[in-house]
């Protein structure tokens, strides 16, 4: 159904079944929109990562630090009007995509990364040190 569907409204999407580990690099640089409408954990940062909009579905509660307005769209899960008009927004505006691309790799170079989360946990023992 969303393979006929993204074929109709934008008919370069490719649909190429699970891939793993170092065959994903070259999609990631190919592709203009990441969707993982199951959870998802480091699968969407690294998306992010190359500068992907993203359309997720929520999940455990960290997709809520990912995806905003400005980089993409968090669905609920097992809804599929929910997915598909995540999906007919996204694919109707290609600078639109773009630019929530670049916001999406803002984000977890500036915000949402390992050297942030070592930082929390630096200042935590700092002060768990020091009182």
């Amino acid at each position: 159904m969303f393979q006929h569907l993204a074929e109709s409204i934008y008919p370069q999407a490719k649909f190429l079944g699970e891939l793993r580990g170092c065959e994903l690099k070259p999609l990631f640089f190919a592709a203009d929109l990441f969707v993982l409408p199951g959870t998802g954990g480091l699968a969407v940062q690294e998306a992010m990562a190359h500068g992907l909009p993203i359309v997720v579905a929520e999940g455990d509660g960290t997709q809520n630090d990912l995806v905003r307005q400005e980089n993409g769209w968090l669905v609920p899960p097992d809804d599929l009007p929910s997915l598909e008009r995540a999906l007919r927004q996204a694919l109707s505006d290609p600078v639109r995509l773009r630019r929530m691309g670049a916001e999406s790799y803002r984000i977890v170079a500036e915000e949402v990364n390992l050297e942030a989360m070592v930082r929390v946990f630096v200042e935590v023992l700092w002060k768990v040190a020091n009182h």
